[in-house]
């Protein structure tokens, strides 16, 4: 079985009152994004991380990537017009037999065992145990 996360980041900043989306702000040396991305990889290396992102942002990542040296493995999927649509465009890129995780984008202080609980709350079939 495999494990998603699926970390929906499809902010443009307008509460905040930013020129730049909060998922990008740097928090402690980085984007805010690259934090969360991180978390999920620290509870499993394997876990795949699709990040989703309003298309219009796509060359922003790209250059905080390269700034910040950021390599961790992830997919970019395109968002939608709401987080309903962002979530569906996402999770055409999971494949069948897998356990998915969404997540804000500009949540990186979850901790390791919510993920891990969550993870394991949603296998109702006990298959997973192997990841645990």
């Amino acid at each position: 079985m495999n494990l998603f996360a699926l970390i929906v980041a499809g902010g443009t900043g307008t509460r905040m009152r930013t020129e730049i989306p909060k998922q990008f702000l740097e928090l402690a040396g980085k984007p805010i994004l690259m934090h969360t991305i991180e978390r999920f990889k620290a509870f499993d290396k394997s876990v795949k991380i699709i990040a989703v992102l309003p298309e219009r942002q796509f060359g922003l990542w790209e250059e905080l990537k390269k700034k910040y040296s950021f390599s961790v493995s992830h997919a970019v999927v395109a968002g939608g017009s709401s987080r309903f649509f962002s979530v569906k465009n996402g999770l055409q890129e999971v494949d069948d037999n897998s356990l998915v995780a969404i997540h804000d984008g500009v949540r990186p202080l979850v901790s390791i065992d919510t993920i891990k609980r969550c993870f394991s709350d949603a296998d109702n079939r006990n298959g997973i145990s192997e990841f645990f």
